[in-house]
């Protein structure tokens, strides 16, 4: 007699996801709505997301709401921890090269600094507040 085979309790997912063009045309004609459904019915990816957003940009689309609700329920992926999102907190250890001091590497993209962006660091006795200038 054959065992039956476990399921997991998890999200339903179909058997073929869609791909990033899919998910640009969804976005198009519904908006972000339609691309938020499709990540909760699993028929869409993280990363198939990431790259709709990539592709609409390089034809220059407007996707400013589709790149917001990226950064707020997706973050950046791709390599290492996800970037944080606003209200959350995290723990950082401390950094050292060979001859300097301690020093720490922060994202910034919480607060939506980009590359060249200006922030304002204030140093207290026992916390530094980072500010986008």
């Amino acid at each position: 007699m054959a065992k039956a085979s476990k399921k997991s309790k998890g999200t339903p997912r179909s058997g073929k996801r869609l791909s990033y063009k899919d998910i640009q045309i969804a976005y198009l004609s519904d908006g972000v709505a339609a691309v938020e459904r499709l990540l909760k019915d699993g028929k869409a990816s993280r990363g198939a997301v990431r790259k709709a957003l990539d592709a609409l940009r390089q034809q220059g689309a407007a996707a400013a709401t589709l790149d917001d609700f990226v950064k707020t329920h997706i973050g950046q992926g791709r390599r290492g921890r996800s970037a944080p999102l606003v209200g959350t907190d995290r723990t950082y250890r401390a950094q050292k090269l060979a001859t300097g001091s301690p020093f720490l590497r922060l994202p910034l993209e919480a607060l939506g600094v980009k590359k060249g962006g200006l922030v304002t660091v204030r140093f207290e006795r026992d916390r530094i507040i980072v500010t986008k200038v």
